[in-house]
């Protein structure tokens, strides 16, 4: 779009969505590339912008992976980065006329921030109508219903993920190098979602996994992928719709 383009599209709808999809830089195991998050975060912003009027960003792709550190090929922001450069983003947006910034967040880890700035932007600019859906957790919800991996075998570059990757981009997936592995977590402690929903837990993905995958990615199929997208869209959109 042109800037006169941009202009235009505003002026004619005050209702129109600036949608940002955010992602990261980070390891996915052997089988998945590192752009793994921003893949799916933009194809869920892509989809989800054909539903509405709205103008479709693009792609943020690094965050706050931090967790990742070691393993050859992440790159991450500080937590202090992240929200200023989000902040400044929904700020231009803002200063462009734009009343509705939609956040499709591709990489669980950066949720925690995300939830904390959008209240701080709020609080300077009340006007603004402001949401963030971290794709993970939504398509989690329907991931319980289908899932073929057992307890705590879930976590990164898992089947949940990989299955979105190969209905997405089965070209950049290599299932030939997929490996599972169980975090080395202590006893009570995972990352499904009822134990997260108990304690937060500090860790490093080098501490628990040399692969770098936490589950088993061998479960995933396209099909399981292509459920969990559709889900991931139909929710979003029911709630963001008018």
């Amino acid at each position: 779009m042109s800037w006169t383009a941009v202009e235009e599209a505003v002026s004619k709808n005050p209702k129109l969505k600036a949608i940002l999809p955010i992602g990261s830089l980070e390891q996915h195991g052997p089988h998945l590339p590192l752009s793994t998050d921003s893949v799916i975060g933009e194809q869920i912003a892509l989809r989800i912008s054909s539903q509405f009027p709205s103008v479709l960003l693009p792609t943020l792709p690094i965050g706050y992976s931090l967790e990742h550190a070691g393993f050859p090929g992440t790159v991450s922001f500080t937590m202090q980065t992240f929200s200023s450069i989000f902040t400044e983003i929904v700020e231009g947006l803002f200063d462009n006329g734009f009343k509705t910034v939609v956040a499709i967040n591709g990489h669980g880890g950066n949720r925690a921030i995300l939830d904390s700035t959008l209240t701080s932007i709020k609080h300077a600019h009340p006007a603004l109508n402001l949401f963030s859906f971290t794709v993970i957790d939504i398509a989690g919800i329907k991931f319980r219903e289908i899932r073929q991996s057992p307890r705590k075998l879930i976590g990164h570059a898992d089947e949940l993920e990989t299955s979105m990757m190969l209905a997405i981009r089965h070209d950049l997936v290599q299932m030939s190098k997929a490996v599972t592995e169980e975090p080395n977590f202590p006893p009570g402690i995972s990352l499904e979602s009822e134990d997260l929903a108990k304690v937060t837990y500090a860790w490093k993905t080098k501490e628990i996994t040399e692969s770098g995958t936490i589950g088993n990615p061998n479960f995933a199929s396209p099909e399981i992928g292509r459920l969990l997208l559709d889900y991931v869209v139909e929710t979003i959109s029911s709630i963001i719709g008018d």
